[in-house]
């Protein structure tokens, strides 16, 4: 009886020694990693606020392109200042037959200045001092600055780029092509995640974005195309080391909005505000 008794106690000591060793392996299996502290909401904000009009962000950039393809900002920079009382400097460079555009923004969000420069390229593909008669606008935005605050995040930019073409249609749109990009410092003000810092850099490939010339009303949703984006951060987490995370996305512009998908999870942001 007492054999039989120390057989069975050996038994469940031995099965319960594997169920821990077993139990160990599949939770090493999946291990939890400071990534998935990250939610895709907070990529998602990012993203969102660097599109946004009403913060500086890309579609900001794009409405000054379909402003100067439309002749406003040219000859004096007067259109652009005196619509949006916003400062704004305009240089006539002769020996590269270009204009070099510099305009600073103050909203209630924030504020942003922006150096640009830009061609006007004739059918004859020669650059060209007037806009009359052009065919391109050869456009980059040569440095760029800002910050903002939203209920979510404060922003401040570090550096922008962009290096665009933008056709001027016979239907009196643009179409603009180019790479862009930008990199700052994210602070989360929201939630669960408050305190977290991002250190980001966000690269966009724009591919066929389409809207009209001249004024910004309706803007944004005149506006369309298509946006690769690949989001690259370093985190810091309250209590937790820094970590890097990836995220690569395609946005669709359209209807006012800019539709991306992260992770699984699809997000739809307003053009103008970044709200989703």
């Amino acid at each position: 009886m007492k054999s039989t008794i120390r057989f069975f106690s050996a038994v469940c000591i031995t099965l319960l020694i594997a169920g821990s060793i077993f139990t160990g392996c599949k939770k090493n299996d999946n291990p939890v990693t400071d990534e998935t502290v990250v939610t895709t909401d907070e990529v998602a904000y990012a993203v969102s606020d660097a599109l946004a009009s009403n913060n500086g962000g890309a579609i900001d950039q794009v409405n000054d392109v379909f402003e100067i393809a439309g002749g406003a900002g040219v000859g004096g920079g007067e259109a652009l200042g005196k619509a949006y009382g916003d400062s704004t400097l305009l240089k006539f460079n002769a020996n590269d037959t270009s204009w070099s555009l510099y305009i600073y923004r103050a909203r209630a969000i924030g504020w942003w200045s922006r150096t640009y420069w830009h061609q006007f390229i004739g059918s004859n593909g020669k650059a060209q001092q007037s806009r009359v008669g052009a065919v391109t606008v050869k456009h980059k935005i040569v440095s760029g600055s800002g910050h903002f605050q939203t209920l979510r995040l404060i922003h401040d930019l570090t550096s922008l780029s962009s290096n665009w073409t933008a056709n001027l249609n016979a239907d009196t749109t643009v179409t603009i092509n180019g790479t862009y990009a930008r990199s700052g410092r994210d602070s989360v003000i929201l939630g669960t995640r408050k305190g977290s810092k991002f250190v980001s850099a966000l690269s966009l490939t724009f591919t066929d974005v389409k809207g009209p010339r001249g004024s910004r009303m309706n803007r944004s949703e005149k506006t369309s195309g298509k946006i690769e984006g690949v989001h690259t951060a370093t985190v810091t987490v309250p209590g937790k080391a820094p970590f890097t995370i990836t995220k690569t996305f395609t946005i669709t512009l359209g209807g006012g909005s800019a539709t991306f998908t992260i992770d699984g999870t699809k997000f739809t942001a307003d053009l103008s505000t970044g709200n989703y």
